[in-house]
């Protein structure tokens, strides 16, 4: 009789995600991130097919990636972006000198005051987040919201903590549900940079991406976060069917896609 094929375990099959131990039920992992592993891989072999991996320079002229950056209190917890993310979105920052930015997913700031930190003075940055006692319209998964709702208490920060009290830089928080929110009521003109980073359903991730293309000014970038992210498998089945009509790149040692759209900002030479 031949041997039983035993299934490794989602902890042995991602040892990256062995950081979420001792924050999160082991079970949860393996039912949440686990029963979808299988699909996910699937999906992701799809999009690696037509979303090439490429380095700044590919999307971007080639100076951009020896220009410098300004980081501050950016190590972040459980939740952020990597080191190596936040300097490409930082190095993307400087590049297209932004006159508005809106990133979706607030979460601790983190990521919002290193834009903030590498803007132009004049750059208006909107961040939108749920407010602390609102559920989302479009109920989120259990790790997510675990993540979403729980880790900021854990560590010790809550929404916008790590910008809070920097009047001196140009940052707007907006509190709402991104899937519902009036864009048009509170900005002021066309924008030059959205990072989405809110809700990880498909459903989400449509409507912000949506509503990020029709805010976007002519060459104008969106960057999306959780390419590439089993824990976060929607994300990659959105980006492979958004993959038909955009011209979509994945950056290098990231979980990041990037659009840019055809045209020329008035502030970029």
């Amino acid at each position: 009789m031949a041997a039983k094929t035993v299934r490794p375990g989602v902890f042995e099959r991602y040892p990256q995600l062995a950081t979420l131990k001792g924050l999160v039920p082991d079970d949860l992992v393996e039912r949440e991130v686990g029963s979808r592993a299988d699909e996910f891989e699937r999906t992701l072999r799809r999009a690696a097919a037509v979303i090439p991996t490429v380095r700044l320079r590919d999307v971007f002229p080639p100076e951009i990636e020896t220009g410098a950056i300004r980081l501050e209190n950016f190590l972040g917890h459980w939740g952020n972006v990597s080191i190596e993310t936040v300097c490409k979105i930082c190095l993307i920052v400087r590049f297209l000198k932004p006159r508005r930015i809106l990133e979706i997913g607030t979460y601790n700031g983190m990521t919002t005051l290193q834009m903030a930190l590498n803007a132009p003075p004049e750059c208006v940055i909107y961040t939108l987040d749920l407010p602390p006692d609102r559920e989302p319209g479009i109920p989120p998964s259990e790790l997510d919201r675990l993540v979403a709702l729980s880790f900021r208490a854990r560590f010790g920060t809550s929404t916008g903590s790590y910008f809070r009290g920097r009047g001196e830089l140009n940052v707007v928080q907006l509190l709402g549900d991104s899937a519902t929110f009036d864009y048009a009521s509170r900005i002021d003109g066309p924008l030059d940079l959205v990072f989405i980073d809110g809700a990880h359903d498909y459903r989400s991730k449509a409507i912000d991406s949506e509503n990020a293309l029709r805010l976007l000014a002519p060459g104008g970038v969106v960057v999306w976060d959780n390419y590439a992210d089993v824990c976060n498998p929607e994300v990659t089945r959105f980006l492979l069917d958004q993959s038909a009509v955009l011209k979509l790149s994945h950056l290098r040692n990231t979980m990041l896609v990037v659009h840019r759209r055809v045209g020329r900002p008035e502030n970029v030479p």
